[in-house]
């Protein structure tokens, strides 16, 4: 059992027609996310994590553990370098955190829909939120090909 829950603390999704890619990596959506297994939980209760790029960027860590059995991923945050370590082995997965002793371990399989899941939430969140269509830059995060 994994999941990934989230709060948005702050939302710019007025006026997006030039959004650049900067401005969603670093200002937009912000909010906190929780890392949970039935056993443990990583809290990143910072109010400032852009919740889209986060969510795109554990899409892309899917896909590079995907591809092989056994390998490390990183994710860096890079408002305070504090980093969170996925390890895959075989059909395991374990989570670590810099900021926490804490020590999440999954199955990959749940690991990976619980990543969807956070993703397709942020994205259709934003899809129905804003009018027309997203701008190009943003659809690259929007809807991620795997």
């Amino acid at each position: 059992m994994f999941r990934i829950e989230y709060k948005i603390i702050t939302e710019q999704l007025q006026e997006i027609e030039y959004i650049s890619d900067e401005e969603i990596r670093y200002d937009f959506l912000l909010g906190n996310v929780s890392l949970f297994s039935s056993h443990a939980e990583i809290e990143m209760e910072w109010e400032w994590i852009p919740l889209l790029d986060f969510a795109y960027c554990l899409q892309m860590i899917v896909s590079n553990l995907k591809a092989n059995d056994t390998t490390k991923e990183y994710f860096e945050f890079t408002e305070n370098a504090e980093t969170l370590e996925f390890s895959r082995q075989r059909e395991k997965l374990k989570i670590v955190a810099s900021f926490s002793s804490t020590v999440i371990e999954t199955t990959f399989v749940d690991f990976e829909k619980a990543v969807y899941d956070f993703h397709l939430n942020i994205s259709e969140y934003i899809r129905r939120s804003i009018l027309g269509e997203p701008p190009s830059v943003l659809q690259k995060y929007l809807s991620v090909e795997l």
